[in-house]
């Protein structure tokens, strides 16, 4: 009778899913959020949003290490998921408030909730399947499917919330599926029984005292050390923040407080006695350096690819698009003006008299207070309005709108290309494991990374299409942007679910939710680069950062290929014979 996945796995998934629905919702909305300035976001600067988008999704996915060691040794994983999911939903319905206190108590809230729920609902996955089961790769790339429905969903409802009724009821919307998936699990808590158990081993716990006095005390002591630098020694810009050899405060904050947080996984790897386990943690974190530079391309799809696609790329709907769009308007917006910029003199444009034109001082003071009305523009954003227009540009009527494709729509490419691809890509596992040539967990990782330097490369060919940063600079395809998102979630389904499934092989069992902490804390870090990269792109040629990013994911894919040969030596027994597993269990 073959095997058969565990019954946990399906509750599992759909709390994963509405989890990631609330999460991927906000995120999709966030970046723009920031720097909207005409309805009724906060207008910041594109590299203002940078950084904090940057730090939101770092400690977004530092604080998981945190609760991989409270469940670890104090909690287990069942509480931990219901606080951190509580957390969440409260984060998400904060955002429902306007003002800049409200957003960042809703990111404190998220960044708490996600920590204490992330790590431990992969390890209660994880911890259900039996040591050595050749179902285990396919289960978690079961998980991570169910996590892209979520991320592929909510982008069409946000659009749809956001149009009717603004960014704050979109907001609240997250919220709404956080409390589905609370009840899912709650529902099912009792089916995880045997893998909580599981996750903290057979012996006794260890004491928090060095958790706090070795790593979370000196992580803040640090973090505010690296803050206070900025602030002494930093030059002083044009907005007032303080910056030092290009890095604001926070970024220092954030990578000072990283430093105790590694030498206390440093120091966990050396104090295992037994040889075996610490060969495998030792692995285990080589590999965890290395994919941070996967997570700062990857994550690029917050920053640089969002600004591509609300700036860059032609969202006029088209074809099947333009049908949907006609028959559920919802699903466009009114296109800023800020839009017409680079557009060509085939995009209609609003007549002139639709315009108010007035000085620069009257436009910031209006936008400040939030009472800029529509039409409103200096004289430099009406004359870059109509600077491609010609006498055959149409004119849109005094109650016409140019109606666009949402920006956030173009961030359910990658989750929807994750369903379709995820059961193509285990069945060609499966079909490599059957000839015996399936390659191992971490040579999976080094193939992930080289297929990721696809991404940059799309999006370089297109910087270089378009004249992007010429005078010629036009609209892109937005193909373009679909063509690296198809690379980076080719890139993404080798790496990711094969890290989180290489954790649960390789970690011992007492540490287990430890060490998908230090996951996503390798996470966190590249996910912080990719907001400094992010604010590079806001100051850089695009074709100079886009190179950029492929020096640095060919070079990590070059790391992990030369240590491949140690990495599969510190495999377990089970997974050297997965192979052949598979193949018995396929036949």
């Amino acid at each position: 009778m073959p095997a058969r996945h565990p019954r946990g796995l399906y509750p599992l998934f759909f709390t994963e899913m509405w989890e990631r629905f609330s999460f991927y919702l906000m995120l999709g909305l966030l970046y723009q959020y920031l720097v909207d300035g005409e309805k009724g976001g906060l207008g910041w600067t594109p590299r203002e949003a940078a950084s904090v988008y940057g730090s939101y999704i770092a400690l977004v996915y530092f604080t998981p290490f945190l609760g991989g060691i409270l469940a670890d040794r104090l909690l287990g994983c069942r509480k931990t998921i219901v606080i951190g999911g509580v957390l969440m939903m409260i984060g998400h319905i904060v955002l429902a408030f306007e003002g800049v206190v409200a957003l960042y108590v809703a990111l404190g809230c998220l960044i708490l909730g996600n920590g204490f729920f992330k790590p431990n609902i992969s390890t209660l996955l994880g911890n259900l399947y039996p040591p050595g089961s050749p179902l285990k790769d396919a289960g978690f790339n079961i998980f991570y499917m169910g996590i892209n429905i979520g991320a592929f969903i909510c982008n069409f409802v946000a659009a749809a919330v956001r149009n009717a009724y603004g960014w704050h009821w979109a907001f609240a919307t997250a919220g709404v599926g956080m409390f589905i998936g609370l009840i899912i699990f709650l529902a099912n808590v009792r089916l995880f029984a045997e893998a909580d158990s599981a996750a903290s081993g057979d012996g006794p716990k260890e004491s928090l005292t060095p958790l706090w006095v070795e790593c979370l005390a000196p992580a803040v002591l640090m973090g505010a050390l690296g803050f206070a630098l900025v602030n002494m020694a930093g030059t002083q810009g044009a907005s007032g923040a303080y910056s030092l050899l290009g890095f604001n405060g926070p970024t220092f904050a954030f990578l000072f407080a990283c430093i105790p947080v590694v030498a206390f996984y440093v120091r966990l790897w050396r104090g295992i006695d037994d040889r075996l386990e610490r060969g495998r943690v030792g692995a285990l974190l080589a590999i965890f350096s290395v994919v941070v530079v996967f997570w700062a391309i990857f994550h690029q799809n917050g920053t640089a690819l969002t600004d591509w696609a609300v700036e860059n790329t032609d969202r006029r709907p088209a074809g099947p698009v333009k049908f949907v769009t006609e028959k559920f308007s919802e699903f466009a917006e009114d296109a800023p003006l800020s839009y017409y910029d680079n557009a060509g003199s085939d995009t209609p444009r609003p007549s002139r008299d639709q315009l108010q034109i007035v000085s620069d001082e009257t436009y910031e003071a209006l936008k400040k207070e939030k009472k800029l009305a529509p039409g409103t523009v200096t004289q430099k954003q009406f004359d870059a309005i109509y600077a491609r227009a010609d006498d055959t540009t149409p004119m849109l009527g005094r109650e016409q709108k140019l109606h666009l494709v949402n920006a956030e729509l173009f961030q359910s490419i990658n989750p929807g290309l994750v369903i379709i691809f995820t059961p193509l890509l285990i069945a060609f596992w499966r079909s490599l494991a059957q000839r015996g040539m399936e390659p191992s967990t971490p040579g999976k990782i080094g193939i992930g990374l080289l297929l990721t330097a696809g991404g940059p490369v799309i999006m370089l060919l297109a910087s270089m299409a378009t004249g992007d940063g010429t005078p010629n600079e036009v609209k892109a395809s937005p193909w373009w942007l679909f063509g690296a998102y198809c690379m980076l979630t080719v890139g993404e389904l080798c790496l990711s679910p094969m890290g989180l499934s290489l954790v649960s092989k390789m970690a011992p069992a007492r540490m287990r939710s430890l060490m998908m902490g230090g996951w996503f804390l390798s996470t966190a870090v590249g996910n912080k680069l990719s907001g400094i990269f992010g604010e590079l792109y806001t100051e850089w040629d695009h074709k100079r950062f886009y190179a950029l990013l492929i020096v640095c994911v060919l070079a990590a894919a070059g790391a992990i290929f030369a240590m491949l040969p140690w990495l599969k030596s510190e495999l377990p027994a089970e997974d050297s014979g997965h192979q052949d597993e598979q193949q018995r269990a396929a036949g």
